[in-house]
């Protein structure tokens, strides 16, 4: 769909309201932070020469997302080098591990649309077991290899570390709703 540069900062504007005003009827979103999955489609180029990619990758690709100032509302689990990462899986598996790490401090969980967030659930049951590996000896699998996520999430795991205990209630939880 065609937009504007206005167009683009008044759809902005709009959706900064969205959870103050959600903040008062459900306390507290504003407390921890949002695991969020956000992913980037491909661009092309026009015979004249114009990108083409969808709203939302140029809302992610944009000043207004990755240069977003402090809000408590738009504090999310995933760094934007793994939304930015042009790969879905290699995406998917830094988001989830990321919220996985920081799972203690997320209050608000979600996609922009319902199918990506049943694919981010479905992504966790087919990958728990590496994803607990990464947290239990505190780093990236090699099989991500997109720079940026890897030193996004390198950055995480130098602040965090290893965790082995962690690792093993998500693998303990994990297992049990598989058996199911």
């Amino acid at each position: 769909m065609p937009t504007v540069h206005d167009e683009f900062e008044r759809r902005c504007l709009l959706y900064s309201f969205l959870m103050p005003i959600m903040n008062q009827y459900v306390p507290g979103l504003d407390k921890g932070k949002g695991m969020y999955f956000y992913f980037i489609k491909s661009e092309v180029r026009t015979p004249g020469g114009l990108v083409a990619r969808p709203a939302l990758t140029s809302y992610y690709k944009s000043h207004w997302f990755t240069e977003r100032p402090y809000d408590p509302f738009n504090e999310y689990t995933s760094p934007n080098e793994t939304v930015l990462c042009p790969d879905t899986f290699q995406s998917m598996y830094c988001q989830m591990l990321c919220g996985l790490l920081q799972r203690k401090e997320v209050v608000r969980m979600g996609a922009v649309f319902a199918s990506g967030f049943l694919r981010a659930i479905r992504f966790l049951q087919d990958h728990w077991w590496e994803l607990c590996e990464d947290i239990r000896i505190g780093k990236l699998t090699d099989a991500i290899t997109h720079v940026p996520s890897k030193q996004a999430v390198g950055r995480l795991f130098a602040r965090l570390g290893a965790n082995p205990e962690d690792a093993k209630e998500i693998a303990d939880i994990c297992s049990r709703c598989q058996q199911k």
